[in-house]
């Protein structure tokens, strides 16, 4: 090899091993554009449809997800299309036979995605008209919970061209709509002309109201659409169920039976089937509503389980089967006692004594309560229920109190005695808390009721009618909300619609932003109510 084929040589062998040096694979961008749709066979928004097949062509092979609870078809086909995905395609094979001159539109919401990242194509709508012209006309708006306000997702939104009562409960409806996370619903391609409106939780998938925790939405007239409708709010709502039924019966503390009803009893009768008791057997705590009962047994281990009959008066409600827990899964040794108290103890509240299981004896003279350092007398101590104590005292501001509870004080009814008990607290000052003033102006005559929230807890509700001022103390500082609500049967409580008697919900109104508390601070408010 002379010199000139071995410095070829040499250079020929460096490129090539440069060339074999492994590097890392790039895998480009991350794909995040969701499938586009190039061609579809009819024409997207075709005329005079007479075809069985449709095929739509996506530039990226895709995927479906959920297809049976995002597809909306409108009108309903007496059989639901067969849908498939042949790699870049999505094949439709209507299985039904078409109504003429009617347009139809098929909604795919977020069902059709990528097959590599998953990227949706939001609310893919194939439209077809089976006449010369397609319908262009919507309705849209909003679904809410009538009792909250809050926004009811994926609730059937349905339009009838019949307009007999018995609509919702047997026929299927000509146009549907559903609602998304926002309750927003768009019913589209509409034909001009009249129709009933309802909206539907439905449970079975059935486009039917036709179970009875179904809620429901309608409105009181028919409504004609000849343009594009928006901001169409209704309310929806359960109706309240007039068959009585248990909803609970369980054992799962020793010694303590719950039991819950649908509606509340007038005159709930408990009575064993199997078992037969020569004196009291059960003490009992209702709450008070009226729709559940707590039973506190009397006596442990006679049995494993308990059969019992429920009863409101003469009408048998139901029987029930109870699993008793046994005396050997009870290890308590004393009686453990709670309270309200805090460090920082708010002035507009009692002291309340609360305990796990009744009280079968008590000595309320050997509680002692102190007001720095002195020995007072409560207003009064009363007994609520069965488990709970209530000290009733005019607190001062700014003052240490103490609370003295000695052993054996209270005794259950395991026998079962306490401990003692020694809480410190001291009173808040009254510049700790802010005030709301508030004057309420309604457009209506009914009587009405206000509730002060803050979050989802109940602070006040006032009973009012035509104009009135109320005012709420002791207030910590914070974010409220006032809530007013229509009561137009004057029962001091919401109550829920009825679709067949046409009875709406209770009309629910929100004061239009949040009132912010400070402490030492009055907060004058003026609210003009509009129904």
């Amino acid at each position: 090899m002379n010199l000139t084929q071995y410095i070829v040589f040499i250079f020929s062998t460096i490129i090539l091993l440069s060339c074999a040096q492994i590097r890392p694979l790039t895998g480009g961008e991350k794909d995040a554009e969701p499938p586009k749709e190039l061609e579809s066979t009819p024409i997207n928004g075709a005329t005079n449809f007479i075809e069985k097949t449709i095929t739509v062509e996506f530039d990226e092979f895709i995927k479906l997800t959920n297809v049976t609870s995002q597809l909306i078809v409108s009108p309903l086909m007496e059989t639901p299309p067969e849908i498939m995905v042949k790699g870049k395609k999505l094949v439709i094979k209507l299985q039904s036979d078409l109504s003429e001159n009617t347009t139809y539109s098929l909604n795919f919401g977020n069902a059709i995605t990528d097959i590599t990242e998953s990227n949706i194509f939001p609310n893919y709508k194939y439209v077809f008209s089976t006449g010369s012209y397609i319908d262009s006309l919507s309705y849209s708006g909003t679904v809410l919970n009538a009792f909250d306000l809050s926004k009811k997702e994926s609730i059937y939104v349905l339009l009838y061209d019949q307009f007999e009562d018995s609509i919702p409960l047997k026929e299927l409806p000509r146009y549907v709509a559903l609602t998304d996370k926002e309750g927003k619903y768009a019913i589209t391609n509409i034909a001009q002309g009249e129709y009933k409106f309802f909206a539907i939780k439905d449970i079975n998938s059935n486009y039917l109201f036709d179970l009875p925790n179904e809620e429901i939405a309608f409105m009181d007239k028919t409504i004609f659409i000849d343009s594009v409708s928006s901001e169409n709010t209704i309310h929806l709502f359960e109706e309240e169920s007039e068959l009585q039924f248990l909803k609970k019966t369980e054992n799962k503390l020793f010694g303590k039976i719950d039991i819950q009803l649908n509606l509340p009893a007038n005159d709930l009768i408990i009575t064993p089937l199997e078992q037969r008791f020569e004196k009291k057997w059960y003490i009992e705590d209702r709450n008070t509503t009226g729709d559940s009962l707590t039973m506190w047994l009397l006596i442990k281990d006679a049995f494993d389980n308990l059969e019992i009959e429920i009863k409101d008066g003469n009408e048998v409600i139901d029987t029930a089967n109870v699993r008793i827990i046994q005396s050997d899964e009870f290890t308590d040794t004393t009686l453990l006692i709670s309270t309200n108290i805090k460090s920082s103890f708010d002035l507009n509240q009692n002291v309340i004594i609360e305990l796990p299981r009744p009280l079968i004896n008590y000595q309320l003279d050997s509680i002692l309560f102190y007001e720095d350092s002195v020995l007072i007398a409560v207003e009064s101590i009363k007994v609520i229920g069965v488990t709970k104590l209530e000290l009733a005292y005019n607190f001062m501001e700014n003052k240490e109190y103490e609370l003295f509870v000695p052993p054996g004080t209270f005794e259950d009814v395991f026998g079962l005695k306490n401990d003692t008990i020694y809480s410190k607290f001291k009173t808040k000052k009254e510049a700790d808390y802010g005030i709301i003033n508030l004057t309420v102006t309604p457009s209506f005559s009914e009587n009405y009721i206000i509730q002060l929230f803050q979050k989802e807890k109940l602070i006040q509700e006032t009973y009012l009618k035509d104009s009135a001022e109320v005012q709420y103390k002791y207030l910590l500082p914070g974010d409220y909300g006032l809530k007013l609500i229509i009561d137009k049967n004057n029962n001091q409580k919401w109550n829920t619609g009825n679709y067949i008697e046409g009875l709406q919900p209770e009309k629910v109104i929100y004061y239009e932003k949040d009132i912010k508390i400070r402490a030492n601070w009055d907060n004058d408010i003026s609210w003009i109510v509009n129904e």
